[in-house]
């Protein structure tokens, strides 16, 4: 509960807002955590992971939140260090694996971070088609603003990515790449081309979500959520005073 919440219990209650504040800090230290939770529902669990990470700030130094979300149990892992790492992704795949949740599969965007560990893992990797279309929106247009409109000349190349990336049936991925393919001729200046490059290297893993029999999101959107509403909760908070806070407010959100 942040402040806001607690002067309005305050006012339509008689309990004083510091009194429930320490409530609420009491009720906070037996809520179970995220590693725990696995242990005991790990049966239940969909093993298609969602990872991503939250840059907060503790007293004007940023960190950020590691964060490890299954479909079908929620946050299952989390950790804080000063950057979006490797590293720490790495550790957080230990620990899962500890409790004997080895993923399917790996729904994220293209972070430097993730993506070559879940290549040295040998993890199947879902790549975001909402990020993926941002980039290629930033691409086409050089800017990163959903509003801004796609060039005339690239909407073709663009709605047709797009559709590839939608695609709901595997067995409609061939006609519909066949078809892009006979496009290309009309695709040659140094930007279409880069665009195509990056199009082909990225296909593959924009479309693994079609090889599961498991419903396998191919949007990390359930994670976004989360990290959305972790934002404006921190809003409210006025800032973080300690990583133990931190810790405890991520702890509240798992």
């Amino acid at each position: 509960m942040d402040r806001s919440t607690l002067r309005r219990i305050q006012k339509k209650t008689s309990i004083h807002f510091s009194t429930k504040w320490r409530q609420a800090q009491k009720y906070a230290d037996h809520i179970i955590e995220p590693l725990e939770n696995l242990r005991k529902n790990i049966r239940k669990s969909s093993k298609i992971l969602l990872l991503d990470g939250k840059y907060v700030s503790i007293l004007g130094e940023s960190v950020c939140v590691h964060i490890a979300y299954d479909t079908e149990i929620g946050v299952v892992d989390f950790w804080v260090d000063d950057t979006e790492n490797k590293t720490a992704y790495g550790y957080i795949l230990r620990r899962l694996e500890d409790l004997g949740y080895k993923p399917i599969c790996v729904v994220s965007d293209d972070h430097s971070s993730i993506t070559p560990l879940l290549a040295e893992e040998k993890i199947p990797h879902q790549l975001c088609i909402f990020h993926l279309l941002r980039t290629l929106r930033k691409l086409l247009t050089g800017n990163n603003k959903f509003t801004e409109p796609i060039p005339s000349q690239y909407q073709v190349m663009y709605s047709r990515m797009k559709g590839i990336f939608k695609t709901n049936h595997i067995e409609a991925i061939p006609g519909r790449v066949h078809n892009f393919r006979k496009l290309q001729i009309f695709w040659q200046s140094p930007k279409e081309k880069y665009v195509l490059k990056w199009f082909w290297n990225i296909l593959p893993d924009a479309i693994m979500c079609l090889s599961f029999k498991e419903n396998v999101p191919r949007t990390s959107n359930l994670l976004e959520n989360l990290n959305g509403q972790i934002e404006q909760r921190l809003k409210t908070f006025r800032g973080v005073k300690s990583e133990q806070s931190l810790y405890q407010f991520a702890l509240g959100k798992a």
